[in-house]
């Protein structure tokens, strides 16, 4: 009877024993899993761009696919002109935004004493009041103006207002009748905001003029457009005045 209890007690002691191995063994590999697998937030793996630079480290989050980025994920800017290489036609020579990176070369190829880089007609004579292009009618230029004064948009948007439309479309006339004339269109805005935006804003509301001239019957080829977004201020940006003249849609007669 001693010698069963005996062997009875060392069976339940092993068995024991067995069990504390097999239990300390699992949790040391669920630690060891923990610690191999330590939570990450879904937030430091989101790229909205796709550049390869996650959102909490990319300075430009909306960098333009298949773009090469710097390793805090904005386009590369070789000349460090503050013009990204995708928009910087020389990329190894400094130079403005309004000259798409390039060096401004002061050429005065129609000789009218205007240069080429602030000449809307560099091919042809012209007056500076009309930025190099030849000087147009009276009543020509009133329409212009008269179209320029009036055109509004709605706030923060490429939507052209319905008070605009009567001075529009007397521009639109003026050019239908005079088919030398080509129109200029400028697009720019206060610094309110972000740069990238007003960059976009700029261009979505000079596009917008164009496309409702063109409906209007002029030829959309007539019509050339740029955008500058706040580069370009007319004054200062430091009074509602001010940004209100900022916030404009440039127009000119060229030809």
């Amino acid at each position: 009877m001693k010698k069963h209890l005996y062997f009875s007690s060392r069976v339940f002691l092993f068995s024991s024993l067995f069990l504390l191995q097999v239990s300390q063994s699992a949790i040391g590999q669920k630690n060891a899993t923990s610690a191999a697998k330590p939570y990450v937030s879904p937030y430091y793996t989101y790229d909205d761009d796709g550049d390869g630079v996650p959102n909490y480290r990319d300075k430009c989050v909306n960098t333009p696919k298949g773009e090469k980025v710097t390793p805090f994920g904005c386009p590369m800017d070789t000349d460090f002109d503050l013009v990204y290489d995708y928009e910087d036609d020389c990329i190894n020579e400094k130079g403005p935004r309004s000259n798409k990176g390039c060096p401004i070369v002061n050429l005065d190829t129609d000789s009218d004493g205007i240069f080429d880089n602030e000449d809307l007609c560099p091919e042809v004579a012209g007056v500076k009041k009309n930025r190099g292009c030849p000087e147009i009618k009276e009543e020509d230029t009133k329409a212009l103006k008269e179209a320029f004064d009036n055109l509004l948009f709605e706030t923060a948007k490429d939507v052209i207002q319905e008070s605009s439309y009567e001075s529009l479309n007397t521009l639109a006339k003026v050019l239908i009748n005079n088919p030398k004339y080509k129109l200029h269109l400028e697009g720019h805005t206060d610094n309110v905001g972000d740069d990238d935006a007003n960059y976009t804003l700029s261009q979505k509301r000079s596009i917008a003029v164009r496309k409702y001239l063109s409906r209007k019957g002029v030829g959309e080829s007539r019509i050339t457009a740029e955008w500058y977004g706040e580069n370009k201020p007319k004054t200062t940006n430091d009074t509602p005045e001010g940004r209100k003249l900022n916030r404009r849609v440039e127009m000119n007669i060229v030809y």
